[in-house]
C-alpha cells in the first residue's frame, strides 16, 4: 500500500500550538456574561481537534478532525467546572493534565471519582456528568468527545442548571445560550 509523503508546510495544518488556540467563549462575545458561560463550561475551553465543517458547541478545531470527534482542553480555576450535563450519543473521556479533578455522575451528581495527574475516566453516552477542579492550583483536563451518527451536538444540561442561570441572569441570557446550542432539558421526556 502506498504511503503519503507530506511536506512540512502540508503537515503544519495538523499542528496545534497551545498558545495560538482561541478560547471558545470568544464565540459568544458580550451577549453571555462570563459567569453564566462558566456555569456551563470550564473557565476556558480550547478546541484542538474538530471537523472544520461541523458545528459543535466547541467551535472549529485548530486541527481538522474526523466526523463526530473532538479534542478540547478545559482549564479550570480551583472550584470551577461545568454544571451537570449529558451527552446522549457521545462518549466523553477526561484525562487530568494539571491539578486534581472530581468527576461526578448520576442525575443528581451523586456518584464521584477523583482524578490525579494523568488519571483518565471515560463516561459513556447517556450518563449525566460534570467535573470540578478540587486542587489548589489552576487545572487542565484533556477531553476527547466521540459521537455517534448524530454528531457532537447532543449536550443537554440538567434543568436545575437552567433554573439557576435564569434566576441569576434572566431569560435573555438563557435565550442567548440556547442560540449557541445549549439546552436545559436533560432527563425530561423521551
Amino acid at each position: 500500500m502506498r504511503t503519503i509523503d507530506m511536506t512540512p508546510e502540508e503537515m503544519a495544518r495538523y499542528v496545534a500550538r497551545y498558545e495560538d488556540l482561541v478560547p471558545n467563549k470568544a464565540r459568544t462575545g458580550d451577549r453571555i456574561p462570563p459567569a453564566a458561560r462558566e456555569a456551563l463550561t470550564a473557565r476556558a475551553t480550547k478546541t484542538v481537534i474538530a471537523r472544520v465543517t461541523a458545528e459543535t458547541p466547541w467551535g472549529n478545531g485548530a486541527i481538522p478532525g474526523p466526523p463526530n470527534f473532538a479534542v478540547v482542553i478545559a482549564e479550570c480555576e480551583p472550584g470551577n467546572g461545568p454544571g451537570l450535563h449529558v451527552h446522549q450519543n457521545s462518549t466523553e473521556t477526561f484525562t487530568c493534565l494539571r491539578s486534581r479533578f472530581r468527576i461526578e455522575w448520576g442525575d443528581e451528581g451523586q456518584h464521584s471519582v477523583e482524578l490525579g495527574l494523568w488519571d483518565t475516566i471515560s463516561v459513556p453516552p447517556g450518563v449525566m456528568r460534570r467535573f470540578v477542579n478540587i486542587g489548589e492550583e489552576p487545572g487542565a483536563l484533556y477531553v476527547i468527545l466521540q459521537g455517534g451518527e448524530r454528531g457532537l451536538r447532543d449536550v443537554e444540561f440538567a434543568p436545575s442548571v437552567g433554573e439557576d442561570l435564569r434566576g441569576r441572569f434572566g431569560d435573555g441570557v438563557i435565550a442567548e445560550l440556547e442560540k449557541v446550542g445549549y439546552s436545559f432539558n436533560a432527563g425530561r421526556g423521551a
